[in-house]
């Protein structure tokens, strides 16, 4: 099936992934449609929970040629979040459609007849291409089946059923899970003055929102910080010869890094008892730092740690068993009286309920979910790309430069690898992530903090220059990234194919 051109392009979901690849076809002069089938945009960020913000600042979260269009905090709320990508809808003049539920997609000749429902009933509209835009984090929240579970008195959620903080108000609370969101939520409670005990079986790595008094954002989104990170591909001959020659001093790095993080982590405990010295033990990783650099990785709470050395958060290193009628159970065989338990276990893999059954056996059967050629294509599927499933650190930027990847390969200005290179290059990504990083059920539609080693192979890919900060090479290096950086890619992509007659080809790196 190849795209014809003049086409419309369907796109379900409008979530910031969505949204943000709508905004670049039409910028390249395709006609796009979102389809959504709640009755809000913003994708997960329409049913998380009460007092969230986003983990990166306002600089690094936005389209880059749309910047925000008020004052947000630095870490914006939820609200401010779907305030500013309903402005952007509206800005761009993008054609989403709320409550349309896309319930079938059928393959012909000219591309997909997509079914939908909406308040009138049924109906089908052909597309030229389909863009898959359901996000990561949108399926539903894990929940294990526990022995005597119906019979515990108290009260089971997800923090997606946490709308406002005073479900916290006077009660026992356990918190299970030590992603992100069972931070947030151990924290969260612990502030409204909640008994809170926190239940996980490791404790994982996450990034302290300051390192020795800087912002998180200026050593990581940096060039030199990406640089040292481990990845599936490194763009150029430089970082291969420092990961393959010189790997003593990556790991060297790395380990002086989660030493700084360990040192501000015990500066809670100067001058407190054993008993605080041994809680903060508990909720502290035993493991090296990289393999915790996933798409699970957030930013720690800055009050996680504290409340632990004060014991306002009790840590539990262990593992459900099951439920009694006043508590839970832990596999150690202790006992947790409580009255309301938070189940912050991840969300399931991402499914595909309107795709044909082949297909959904072909996205379906992975545990950490489906690997994608450039995180963008399964070359087994027809007329069909996926978006947000590169999912990372700098996510909007990501999802602009694949969607312009995107573009160029839709207009026949970029050709694509057979199927058999391109399925090697899938399986290489996907046991690289599987060998350095622990598992998590998405972590295959993701490039987490690889976002650097990722946006640069695209560039290349497109003939456009990965250096955007250059010709200050100091910036360049040690500058912070963010979106704006990448204003002015479609411009110089469309100016230099101007000088080309030959399509372009991915570079053979695999991302």
């Amino acid at each position: 099936m190849q795209y014809k051109n003049g086409m419309p392009i369907a796109i379900i979901g409008a979530g910031i992934s969505g949204i943000t690849t709508a905004q670049i076809l039409k910028k390249n002069g395709f006609q796009a449609v979102i389809f959504e089938k709640s009755e809000k945009i913003g994708g997960v960020w329409a049913v998380t929970y009460a007092n969230i913000h986003v983990q990166n600042t306002r600089e690094q979260y936005h389209l880059s040629d749309f910047p925000w269009p008020f004052t947000p905090d630095l870490h914006p709320t939820g609200e401010q979040v779907l305030n500013y990508w309903g402005q952007a809808v509206n800005h761009l003049k993008l054609d989403v459609r709320l409550n349309h539920e896309v319930i079938e997609l059928k393959e012909t000749e000219d591309g997909w007849l997509l079914r939908y429902k909406n308040q009138e009933g049924v109906h089908e509209e052909l597309f030229g291409y389909v863009v898959i835009s359901v996000g990561l984090f949108t399926q539903g929240k894990s929940q294990p089946a526990l022995p005597g579970i119906e019979d515990f008195g108290g009260k089971i959620i997800t923090e997606r059923d946490v709308h406002t903080l005073d479900i916290f108000d006077n009660q026992r609370v356990v918190i299970v899970g030590f992603g992100k969101t069972a931070l947030d939520m151990a924290t969260l409670a612990a502030k409204q003055g909640a008994q809170v005990n926190h239940v996980f079986r490791t404790p994982r790595w996450h990034v302290p929102e300051w390192i020795l008094g800087v912002h998180y954002t200026y050593p990581l989104f940096s060039r030199f910080g990406t640089v040292m990170l481990t990845s599936w591909a490194h763009p150029t001959a430089i970082e291969r010869f420092l990961h393959n020659r010189l790997g003593f001093i990556v790991s060297g790095f790395w380990d002086l890094v989660a030493s700084i993080f360990r040192f501000q982590v015990q500066r809670n405990v100067s001058g407190k008892s054993q008993a605080a010295q041994g809680r903060i033990n508990a909720a502290q990783p035993d493991h090296k730092l990289l393999a915790d650099f996933g798409s699970g990785t957030g930013v720690m709470p800055e009050d996680y740690y504290p409340f632990i050395a004060e014991g306002k958060i009790s840590p539990h290193r262990a593992e459900l068993s099951g439920f009694s009628p006043e508590a839970v159970k832990l596999k150690n065989g202790c006992e947790i009286p409580c009255d309301l338990v938070v189940l912050s276990l991840g969300s399931q893999t991402p499914i595909f309920p309107f795709l044909p059954d082949k297909y959904r056996k072909m996205l379906e059967t992975e545990p950490d979910g489906v690997q994608l050629y450039r995180h963008l294509l399964h070359p087994r599927i027809p007329g069909i790309a996926f978006a947000g499933f590169n999912h990372g650190f700098m996510h909007v930027p990501a999802v602009e430069i694949a969607a312009q990847w995107l573009c160029a390969y839709l207009r026949g200005e970029l050709e694509l690898p057979s199927s058999e290179n391109m399925e090697k290059s899938i399986e290489y990504i996907r046991q690289w992530k599987r060998a350095n990083m622990h598992f998590k059920p998405a972590q295959s539609c993701a490039v987490n903090a690889r976002f650097q080693q990722y946006i640069d192979i695209l560039l290349k890919d497109m003939g456009v220059s990965p250096y955007r900060k250059l010709p200050n090479i100091f910036a360049e290096i040690f500058g912070r990234y963010q979106p704006s950086d990448y204003l002015g890619v479609w411009e110089e992509y469309n100016h230099n194919k101007k000088s080309r007659s030959t399509p372009l080809h991915p570079l053979p790196l695999d991302t």
